[in-house]
């Protein structure tokens, strides 16, 4: 019986640690590096002047007795939609402590969007007060500002942002509480008819609706703000294009000197040696997996922009098809090795900034026997959709046709997959008569 013997790489914790640090995106490989600096004393930074620093043993400098540190506490200007209401209900004179109650019940729950979350005999139950009370703490809170707030569903959310226009135009409250689906259509033919009015006034009464706010309380929606850190930078010098990689923190990262001579003169004290020498093989192999990193991601990048040369000259409209693979070849790495040192990574471009698997897009078949990126597919949508005439806009199907007379084979449905992502409405909604 015959053993087939076949090679096997073994997964080391070592490579796994290297593995491990060329996926991270660059925020995440800052906190690493933090903590690689806390728990290991021979590492320290190094300042643009050449000397070090360790985030153990901080600058100390001379206090200033009459530096008030609270004064240079930077404020935030953020006030969530709560906080708001509940000012304006502070300033409100000559209602009961019961019925401040309600109302703060209700403050309560609102969603991110303004809503009332709650109906008003649920609210009567659980402040144990009558339906008549609920409703006049209702009226109080759909008082407040932004208009809209308090609003149970989104008619009622328009109609109380038009009453002060209702005068002027009181063919909008008509239009939001019983055609609001036809006012969505841009139906304006059909509402002439049904309610004998002008078109011009109803395209007027339109456009004031469209211009309403459907969500009054997401302004005071407080997203975590989420930073981008451009690991590589490709820059237009003359006819070249250069790559440079982002001088980030890690790159400023060394061994202590200090502890390095301690851990050679054994004669002191051998125990301490020991454990410097553990902790300097430690750090060298942490420098040396940030420095291969670094070199992997710089190969990648240029490579990519050896292929997408077009991109980087003339913008999106040039992005042609590329694989990880095409790439892996080019390099002759493996394609997980490309796919690692791409996924997370930003490149700032002279057309901005983009993840660098955003250069990897698919490709569309072409008559010419070449391939279209869908970013390629999306330009030639948004031109055509600027040039045609808003009295007859083209439809998804139209639009395919058109690519097709342009040697790009699309079906409607990749069409109409492509115009929302781009955030342009179906030809329904942008036609204009």
């Amino acid at each position: 019986m015959f053993h087939i013997q076949a090679a096997k790489m073994r997964m080391t914790p070592q490579l796994r640690k290297a593995i491990t640090i060329l996926q991270l995106s660059t925020p995440e490989l800052l906190e690493v590096v933090q903590q690689e600096i806390v728990d290991n004393p021979v590492l320290e930074f190094t300042r643009d002047d050449g000397a070090a620093y360790s985030v153990a043993r901080p600058y100390q400098h001379k206090r200033d007795p009459n530096y008030d540190y609270f004064l240079h506490v930077a404020a935030s200007n953020d006030v969530s939609l709560e906080t708001h209401i509940k000012e304006q209900l502070h300033f409100v004179q000559q209602i009961s402590p019961e019925m401040r109650q309600i109302l703060h019940y209700m403050i309560g729950n609102l969603d991110h969007n303004g809503y009332l979350t709650v109906d008003l005999p649920e609210i009567s139950k659980a402040c144990n007060v009558t339906l008549t009370q609920a409703e006049r703490a209702l009226r109080i809170l759909q008082s407040f500002e932004p208009l809209g707030i308090g609003a149970r569903n989104i008619k009622e959310c328009l109609l109380l942002q038009v009453q002060s226009l209702s005068e002027s135009f009181p063919i909008m409250t008509i239009l939001i509480q019983n055609h609001l689906q036809d006012v969505a259509q841009y139906r304006i033919h059909k509402l002439s008819t049904e309610l004998q009015v002008s078109t011009q006034e109803l395209r007027t009464a339109i456009d004031l609706i469209k211009g309403l706010n459907p969500r009054p309380g997401a302004a005071f929606h407080i997203e975590p703000v989420h930073y981008l850190i451009p690991e590589v930078i490709v820059e237009k010098a003359g006819d070249q294009l250069v790559v440079l990689l982002h001088q980030a923190a890690s790159s400023r990262l060394a061994i202590n000197g200090h502890y390095e001579r301690m851990a050679q003169n054994t004669n002191e004290n051998a125990e301490a040696s020991k454990f410097l020498t553990g902790k300097l093989h430690a750090a060298r192999f942490f420098l040396k997996c940030l420095d291969q990193r670094r070199k992997a991601i710089h190969r990648v990048a240029q490579a990519i922009v050896e292929e997408q040369s077009d991109f980087f000259w003339h913008g999106a409209g040039h992005l042609k098809p590329m694989t990880l693979k095409h790439i892996a070849d080019k390099l002759a790495v493996h394609e997980s090795t490309v796919s690692r040192a791409t996924a997370g990574k930003y490149a700032q471009t002279p057309w901005g900034i983009f993840e660098l698997t955003y250069f990897f897009p698919a490709g569309l078949q072409m008559e010419i026997g070449e391939t279209a990126s869908s970013e390629h597919v999306k330009v030639r949508i948004k031109a055509c959709i600027s040039e045609e005439n808003i009295e007859k806009p083209y439809s998804d199907q139209k639009l395919a046709d058109l690519l097709r007379q342009e040697g790009i084979h699309i079906s409607r449905r990749t069409v109409t997959k492509y115009r929302e992502e781009l955030g342009i409405s179906s030809s329904v909604r942008r036609k204009r008569i």
